[in-house]
């Protein structure tokens, strides 16, 4: 059931402006799924400490090591049958129908484990891989889930802030997990991180009835699967294979989790080396292991600090100003610069300051951008597609990076250099791969939805306003009005001259509210040009007059007068 329409924005709406574009209606969409986002995120967290803590206690580094590459070939064989899944789910209506089933099988999981660890019987092993398949399906099932419930300018829109969710949800999932492991013990907190997860899955039909009507995505008839049977084994590989646009997708995020992870590796080598020295010149006895601990939790402070700063303030401006075709490029020019920088200044000072600027880009921007990308596609390639995107690739990456290391570093020898300079090569591919993907998003949009101008369907009155008296009106809703479904009006008002408004005249963009109050024993008219700007950047503009005088009868015409929606209310506070 459609949600209902609002045509004035909630306190809420307002304060969401501060970092984004909000149509009337859209701040309970909001608040959902930033709740959402953050109760899965912040649940994961939990049970990541739990899964950290079992493989060493139970098991040893290595069992780690070898437990970590297990979960990309259980991916190999989990695409296929969610891909069987989606075929028999996707028949219904209910967006959110996949979610709920993916998390509730999860969920169901969790209460095993719990139950089993509580009867001592030991679970490290098929928990971590276990715990490393959830870390990526149920998440990629939410992003679905709202590439498939937001249509794409509401996407380009909210998705920014609702990664906000996703990094608090993270932040404190980790602050509290350690605290809460000493407290209640590991049954518990599996318990804890069950209830937050059936907490997601109940707000999700809640959200889905949430989101207004302009704000939806449209329903697309998609054309029955006649795929051969290699196609249907094959599954979610299919799906990406198929989809020129998909596969791009697919080998960027490959490359680009190699590169982050060989980033990882570039920064640790570095903190190493920097750790022996600072050992080596103290008096103090002070030892690599605090040197260590130190640095990671001064720089993770930093930036998760940063993450979020970005995620608030620049992200969806970044969206506005260049697009997702430029947004998806910013990642890749600032490991070229970094890696550039590193191979021929190879100083640790240096190397600490661009890799928090890569990281807090990579998680923020880029972690916006990726999910983005999903907008413009079918249904099916939102969930199936996705998913194994998100699961299979991401995870083959880490595969390839355990691989490179060990071939540079172990079997040939050679100098961090290396690895530092085909990180640089991979970036300058990242970079043509990010184009290619960008200019084919923007493709599909521009096929799909062509950005039209915002046009005037109704005059603004003409209104009179006695002198030295107060008077609030609205500019009518059905003034303007954007032809794209999903996008937003900015508002601001000047004077005709392109001046300034006086101080006697108060514009609310927010409400699109006037209040007037001209000076004591004064007369005049002041024009008044009201120009409503879309997300990218097109406008139109509608003029009205505001006279003012001694007496209390408007010298404008009476059907003028009679038009005009003023009515004397109390004063409204403008920005």
């Amino acid at each position: 059931m459609p949600a209902p329409t609002f045509s004035r924005l909630t306190p809420f709406e307002r304060f969401l402006q501060l970092f984004t574009s909000v149509r009337p209606g859209e701040g309970r969409t909001v608040f959902l799924m930033l709740a959402q986002v953050f109760l899965l995120l912040h649940g994961y967290y939990l049970i990541k400490l739990v899964r950290e803590t079992l493989i060493l206690v139970e098991g040893s580094a290595e069992v780690r090591s070898y437990a970590n590459g297990a979960i990309a070939v259980t991916l190999i064989f989990l695409v296929p049958l969610y891909k069987l899944l989606f075929d028999y789910l996707k028949r219904g209506g209910d967006k959110s129908v996949v979610l709920r089933w993916i998390g509730g099988f999860f969920a169901s999981n969790l209460l095993i484990f719990a139950f089993l660890f509580w009867m001592g019987i030991p679970i490290a092993v098929p928990f971590f891989i276990w715990v490393g398949v959830y870390s990526v399906m149920v998440v990629a099932q939410f992003w679905a889930f709202a590439a498939d419930l937001l249509n794409i300018k509401t996407g380009q829109r909210l998705f920014a802030l609702i990664m906000v969710g996703a990094a608090l949800g993270a932040l404190t999932g980790s602050q509290v997990a350690g605290r809460l492991y000493e407290v209640v013990g590991v049954t518990n907190l599996m318990l804890l991180s069950t209830a937050m997860l059936v907490c997601v899955l109940l707000l999700s039909r809640v959200a889905e009835r949430a989101v207004p009507e302009g704000s939806r995505a449209a329903e697309v008839e998609e054309e029955l699967e006649t795929g051969n049977t290699i196609a249907r084994v094959l599954g979610g590989f299919s799906t990406v294979l198929r989809s020129s646009y998909l596969f791009r997708i697919a080998i960027f995020v490959l490359l680009l989790n190699l590169v982050n992870t060989n980033g990882t590796y570039i920064l640790a080598a570095f903190l190493s080396d920097h750790a022996a020295q600072m050992v080596a010149a103290s008096t103090s006895g002070l030892t690599t292991d605090t040197v260590i601990s130190k640095f990671y939790g001064n720089f993770y402070a930093t930036l998760t600090a940063l993450q979020i700063l970005v995620q608030l303030f620049l992200v969806s401006r970044i969206f506005r100003w260049f697009g997702v075709r430029g947004a998806i490029l910013i990642l890749p020019a600032v490991m070229l610069l970094n890696y550039g920088l590193i191979l021929f200044f190879p100083v640790f000072a240096l190397v600490r300051v661009l890799m928090i600027i890569e990281m807090t880009t990579n998680y923020s921007i880029q972690n916006t951008t990726n999910h983005t990308l999903y907008l413009p596609v079918t249904r099916e390639e939102k969930y199936v597609g996705k998913t194994t995107i998100d699961t299979f690739f991401v995870r083959f990456g880490d595969l390839l990076q355990a691989m490179l290391v060990f071939l540079v570093a172990q079997v040939l020898g050679l100098e961090i250099g290396w690895i530092i300079g085909i990180n640089l090569c991979l970036a300058a591919v990242l970079f043509a791969l990010g184009n290619a993907i960008g200019r084919r998003h923007h493709g599909e949009i521009r096929h799909n939805l062509a950005n039209m101008p915002p046009v005037t369907q109704a005059p603004l009155p003409d209104v009179y306003v006695p002198a030295g008296q107060m008077l609030v009106f609205s500019v009518p809703d059905q003034a303007f009005m954007d032809p794209d479904p999903g996008d937003t009006l900015r508002y601001e008002a000047k004077s005709a001259d392109g001046s300034p408004l006086p101080a006697w005249i108060r514009f609310d963009r927010h409400n699109q509210t006037f209040t007037l109050r001209p000076p004591q024993d004064t007369a005049g008219e002041r024009r008044v040009v009201l120009t409503a700007t879309d997300f990218e950047g097109l406008s139109v503009h509608a003029e009205f007059g505001i006279e003012y005088g001694p007496d209390s009868v408007p010298r404008f015409s009476a059907a003028a007068a009679a038009a005009s929606p003023a009515s004397p209310v109390p004063p409204v506070g403008a920005d």
